[in-house]
């Protein structure tokens, strides 16, 4: 009778070492946001901003899995449900940890499964997952240092607005990543069979969004700057406070560049007689930076 307590009891024990040895493995992660800064293309405003990801509280490194975030924007800025109007792109390349390919042929991703969804009309989520095993690439891809996960890119409907843009950190939308899945010794190409070979969930994670806030330089820009009448029949100007206006350039709705002109002045006039009435998009570059601002002419 003693012997079969001694031996449960043991058993017991056992589990219990290695219940808090799987629990201890998992790590202390940390989101945060690095290089914003509003870009320009075709005529449009854009938004951007890397999401940056590492593990703190010296709770070591470990290969990354599956994941899915959650942003939420200003939507005066970026109007709103911004995945339904293509106004909200995610990207993963050479750099990126999301952009990471296996190694024995670097060029085959590690991951795939790119999905966005609006979750609101003013919060938005992007998920991914591992496409290949771990396996497939020897080194931890997560560690102390802060490496770039992905970029951020969103197109204004108001570039005048605040570019307010944060991770959403609520109950609901944490522990949503994971450690890589697969046999350790799984081969070089294997494929991630995450339901009988399954990663680690992830449940510290915490966010900080203080680096998706624009430079002085480009939020001076933005809130100096002026564009007057608007509607505009036979011209309109353009006015800056601080910074001196080196070019306009006017495109139409399709991106076709319809006028251009160069300055050397705080304030610019621009005239549009010759336009057809609709709607434009005025680049305006300074010495300290760029910024569109939409133009409607009657």
């Amino acid at each position: 009778m003693q012997n079969n307590y001694s031996r449960k009891f043991k058993s017991i024990l056992l589990f219990m070492s290695l219940l808090v040895g799987l629990t201890s493995y998992a790590q202390d992660i940390h989101f945060t946001f690095a290089n914003a800064q509003n870009t320009n293309s075709d005529g449009n405003a854009y938004y951007e901003v890397d999401v940056m990801m590492q593990t703190i509280n010296t709770t070591g490194s470990f290969k990354l899995g599956s994941g899915q975030l959650y942003f939420t924007y200003n939507t005066a800025a970026f109007g709103t449900n911004v995945n339904a109007s293509s106004s909200f792109e995610v990207t993963q390349e050479d750099g990126y940890t999301c952009g990471q390919g296996i190694d024995l042929a670097a060029s085959i991703n590690i991951y795939g499964g790119f999905t966005t969804n609006d979750n609101t009309t003013s919060r938005v989520s992007w998920a991914f997952s591992q496409t290949f095993s771990s396996s497939t690439f020897a080194a931890d891809n997560i560690n102390e240092d802060a490496t770039k996960l992905c970029r951020i890119k969103i197109k204004y409907t108001d570039a005048s607005e605040d570019a307010t843009f944060m991770f959403e950190s609520g109950a609901n939308y944490t522990d949503q990543f994971f450690t890589a899945c697969g046999l350790a010794d799984g081969g070089s190409t294997a494929t991630a069979n995450c339901t009988t070979e399954p990663g680690i969930q992830l449940v510290n994670d915490s966010f900080d969004s203080v680096g998706a806030t624009l430079s002085n330089t480009d939020f001076e820009f933005v809130t100096s700057l002026s564009l007057f009448p608007n509607p505009a029949t036979t011209f309109f100007k353009v006015r800056s406070e601080n910074e001196v206006l080196e070019q306009i350039s006017l495109y139409d709705v399709n991106g076709k560049k319809v006028f251009e002109k160069s300055s050397n002045q705080k304030e610019i006039t621009i005239d549009i007689q010759k336009l057809k009435a609709g709607i434009y998009f005025a680049k305006i570059i300074s010495n300290k930076g760029s910024q569109v601002k939409k133009i409607i002419k009657k």
